[in-house]
Order: structure tokens, then sequence, then C-alpha cells
């Protein structure tokens, strides 16, 4: 009982300690690590950049019927679990072949072409949500974004 209280004692402090120094940041561009990798500092496994996000908004609303929500369990047998396939560990499949089947589609295996649905920058963004998924530092579940927590903490 008392390992709980301290890892929730933690967890806020680290919060609290997280939402000070946004507060306390300069404002203007951030680098593109800093939004790329918020996990390292603020322990959250759902806080994602805004391309992240709005690559898993693509998902939601194209690829999970196949694919499965949150990119688990595929629903058609033939789609492939696309975590293990763009995986070190899996089929490795490169962010190039990824955007070009995704673009192109495979009709052979029932997988349309999204060019007609989708821009390159949104299928490049479905890819970084994927990737996020299958490196296992973003946990299933609607991911939040650092400036949704900027906007509120600036709210009244």
């Amino acid at each position: 009982m008392r390992t709980k209280h301290f890892v929730r004692g933690g967890l806020v402090g680290a919060w609290i300690t997280a939402a000070v120094a946004i507060a306390w940041a300069p404002r203007g561009e951030h680098s593109a690590a800093a939004l790329a990798a918020p996990r390292d500092t603020i322990r959250d496994s759902l806080l994602v950049s805004d391309s992240i996000y709005q690559g898993w908004k693509w998902w939601h609303v194209y690829c999970f019927r196949c694919h499965g929500e949150d990119a688990m369990r595929p629903i058609l047998p033939n789609a492939p679990d696309l975590r293990w396939a763009v995986s070190p560990n899996g089929a490795n499949f490169p962010r190039d072949s990824f955007f070009n089947t995704a673009w192109n589609g495979r009709p052979t295996k029932g997988m349309p072409a999204w060019n007609v649905l989708l821009d390159s920058a949104a299928i490049q963004e479905v890819y970084l949500y994927v990737k996020a998924r299958s490196d296992g530092w973003l946990k299933p579940g609607r991911p939040h974004r650092l400036s949704d927590l900027q906007q509120k903490t600036k709210s009244p």
C-alpha cells in the first residue's frame, strides 16, 4: 500500500514539474525533438506530438476497420498487424514501403489506395502513429497533445 502511494506521489510530482517547466518555457518555436519525445521528460504514455495525434485521428477514420482499433488485433484476416510490420523485431517495414503501400494500395490483398482520400502528409502522420504504437511507448487509447496541455494552462 505504501509503495502505491509513493508511486502516485512521484507521478503527481513529475506532472507538476513538467507543468511548471512548460509554463516557464520561452514562447516561440519549439524544436522538433522536444515535441517528438515528450515521453522522455513527462512519462505520460498518451502524450504525443501534434503529428502523431493527427495520425491517430486519421487511423481511427480510415485504418481501424481492417487493422484494428489502436493498431491492435487486425479485424480482417489478411490485414497485417502494422505494429509488427514496422517493428525491427517484426517485418521491419521501412517508412517508404509503408508510404507506398498506403498510397498505392495492394488491391490483390484487399488494401485500397488511400491517395484519393489522404495526402502524403496524412499518410506520414499515420506512419508516425503506427511507429509510436510499435515502439511501445504510446499506449492504447486516445492520445493527447502537448499543445492541448499548454492551452489548458493558459485558460482561466
